[in-house]
């Protein structure tokens, strides 16, 4: 029997959602420990001798925990205008913007600041997603060596667990605009729903809806006088997914939606902050008013909405306040990561260079000659001699 599988389906083989989801808790429990084994490491490099940095033990002039997730932020954000100002294609800037979060689950700011591995995730995202900038154009553009930003790269694909595919909501997001176009035409296609007569019950529906709230985030308004017709809707619908897809462009990368919700869900929390009836509407041709999971479905999906709409650009450091946190930073940071560039070119000639470069090599001298040994008690020598 042939088994078909939903989109639902899919997604669950995905290693987006088995290595990138997560609970509330799970989340903030991961960051939790990565925070305190940074903090930890602090303990073993900062200057003691200065007492004002230590107190209990505890490196009390290091960024606390919350300091360092905004600062990330402050960088996601930067991403995504930088993305932007490239005019790369969204899916570009979305997933730069994931692996710049997923990078800094397992590593805090404390050892790799955020303003040497964001170059680096944006160039790597613009190789993943098919987008042709060569290193010295990208370097060029961003006033950065090379060098700087090709040296993190391997330590961001060890932090993202060689996982690059990132799946997003927007193609999501035109599926469900395609879908409600036709259905305002009364082309119904493949959709049903119970509750209603066919492709003029569901036009007739979309006529009658109630006009989205006060606090609705779409531009549309209905008529000041007059019956609501056809055009109308059409326009309505245009405007919530354009409302829902600047949602998606910033409080859906600023936030923990990512890692707490499914694209399919993060789509439709953006549709309902933006049009919460035409949103209803919709999903009434999908779920069955007696289905069992609607409740479930709908609870998430407000879930969801109520995290993005929780997200206010003012929660964005300024210019000055990433200074100040920067400066504060270059206090207890990581002295062993402060040359990543010199690390990458040592990394490359495969080791640290003196007594240990001489090891390996006479490791593999010896390993070679056994190799050729064990050749010659097997066939004998070669017939020219050489070994």
């Amino acid at each position: 029997m042939t088994q078909h599988l939903n989109e639902d389906d899919l997604y669950r083989t995905s290693s987006q959602y088995r290595l990138w989801s997560f609970s509330p808790e799970s989340l903030a429990t991961l960051r939790r420990k990565t925070h305190e084994l940074a903090i930890t490491r602090a303990s073993q490099y900062a200057p003691k001798s200065k007492s004002s940095l230590w107190q209990d033990g505890t490196a009390v002039d290091c960024l606390n925990a919350e300091e360092c997730l905004r600062l990330v932020q402050r960088y996601l954000d930067q991403v995504r205008t930088t993305s932007d100002h490239f005019k790369w294609p969204v899916p570009v800037k979305a997933t730069a913007a994931q692996y710049l979060a997923r990078f800094y689950l397992s590593n805090s700011p404390l050892t790799y600041p955020p303003k040497e591995i964001y170059k680096t995730v944006l160039f790597l995202a613009c190789k993943t997603e098919a987008t042709h900038m060569t290193l010295s154009e990208y370097a060029r553009r961003i006033s950065t060596p090379a060098d700087e930003v090709l040296a993190p790269e391997y330590k961001v694909m060890q932090a993202l667990r060689f996982t690059l595919d990132v799946r997003q909501p927007y193609r999501g997001l035109k599926g469900v605009l395609m879908e409600l176009l036709n259905l305002a035409e009364g082309r119904v296609g493949e959709v049903e729903c119970v509750e209603t007569g066919g492709a003029k019950a569901l036009q007739a529906e979309m006529l009658a809806l109630e006009v989205p709230a006060r606090t609705a985030q779409t531009m549309w308004s209905a008529k000041a006088a007059g019956k609501i017709e056809s055009k109308d809707v059409m326009d309505r619908i245009n405007a919530a997914y354009s409302a829902a897809r600047t949602i998606l462009d910033g409080p859906a990368l600023l936030t923990d939606a990512y890692f707490l919700f499914t694209p399919s869900q993060i789509l439709l929390a953006a549709l309902h902050l933006a049009d919460e009836p035409l949103t209803s509407f919709y999903l009434r041709t999908k779920l069955p008013l007696d289905s069992d999971l609607r409740p479930k479905i709908l609870t998430t999906i407000a879930a969801c909405a109520e995290l993005l709409a929780s997200f206010s650009g003012s929660h964005i450091l300024s210019k000055d306040e990433r200074a100040a946190l920067e400066q504060k930073l270059e206090g207890c940071r990581d002295p062993s990561t402060r040359d990543l560039v010199g690390s990458h070119a040592v990394a490359k000639r495969g080791g640290d260079g003196g007594e240990e470069a001489e090891e390996k090599a006479r490791k593999k001298k010896a390993a070679r000659e056994k190799h050729l040994k064990e050749g010659d008690d097997l066939f004998g020598p070669s017939l020219n001699g050489k070994g």
